[in-house]
């Protein structure tokens, strides 16, 4: 009742969170028959840099890779996937807003490492942060936080979609989504190739590929009549770099990919 918000046999699905912060997950019938479900997650964040994850090893079996690079920067990026370290060339790209998307299946600990990018922003930067659940946490004092709705519920009932538009009349310098989900994948990467570079989010995907394919069919759902292969080029052109995150005993990244090449 704190957020206004209703769940019952029209609208059986309820996301919220807790006044503490837990994320509270609730689904009623007729869409959960056998009775209802309830789960309450406490999501731990870890105060990280770059530097940490470098001492905990998290850049020993990093795979690098690249594809066509276009520009004089791109060809700077590819070159630098061979000749430096994994840390090295995420504080490049980061500092000089080179767009990465921050990848991985559920619990891989992609807010946690997109936490860190996030440290490296140069401080006079003016930040949008755009999320359902607050989690983010730019390391800059000029910084806006929206909170978007899930399931278009609660008293403003405002979807990520809405506060991007808004966001951009609000002068950002870069843009931070804490996760692409739909409709709002298409006008994120117009904000970006539109003023806004460097601006970061994460998606859940098995493989860097994987992540340009899944926002490629959240971007043909918002009927922009761009063919797929069209599609993947623009994505490829707009977030050149995809940070994958695996799980295993410890949460470390599987791959940087800096990759402009069709198909």
């Amino acid at each position: 009742s704190a957020t206004n918000q209703v769940v019952n046999e029209v609208t059986p699905v309820l996301s919220a969170a807790l006044p503490s912060g837990e994320r509270f997950q609730c689904v009623l019938p007729p869409a959960a028959p056998d009775g209802g479900a309830i789960s309450i997650r406490k999501q731990v964040i870890m105060d990280m840099t770059l530097g940490d994850y470098a001492k905990m090893g998290a850049f020993e079996q990093t795979a690098m890779g690249s594809g066509l690079a276009l520009s004089a920067e791109e060809r700077q990026l590819a070159e630098m996937l061979h000749d430096t370290s994994p840390l090295e060339f995420l504080q490049h790209a980061v500092r000089n807003r080179i767009s990465l998307i921050v990848s991985g299946g559920t619990s891989t600990g992609k807010t946690t490492f997109l936490n860190a990018l996030l440290k490296i922003i140069p401080s006079h930067e003016r930040i949008i942060t755009i999320e359902d659940t607050r989690e983010l946490k730019p390391a800059t004092q000029n910084t806006v936080t929206l909170l978007a709705s899930k399931g278009d519920q609660g008293l403003a009932r405002v979807t990520p979609q809405q506060l991007l538009e808004a966001s951009l009349r609000m002068r950002p310098d870069r843009l931070l989504l804490g996760e692409l989900r739909g409709a709002e994948t298409f006008s994120f990467l117009q904000a970006i190739n539109t003023g806004h570079p460097g601006s970061l989010t994460t998606v859940h995907a098995n493989s860097a590929r994987s992540a340009y394919e899944r926002l490629a069919l959240m971007v043909m759902q918002s009927n922009v009549g761009l063919s797929r292969s069209e599609i993947l080029d623009y994505l490829r052109e707009v977030i050149p770099v995809v940070v994958q995150m695996v799980r295993g005993d410890w949460d470390h990244l599987a791959q940087v990919v800096e990759d402009l090449a069709a198909g």
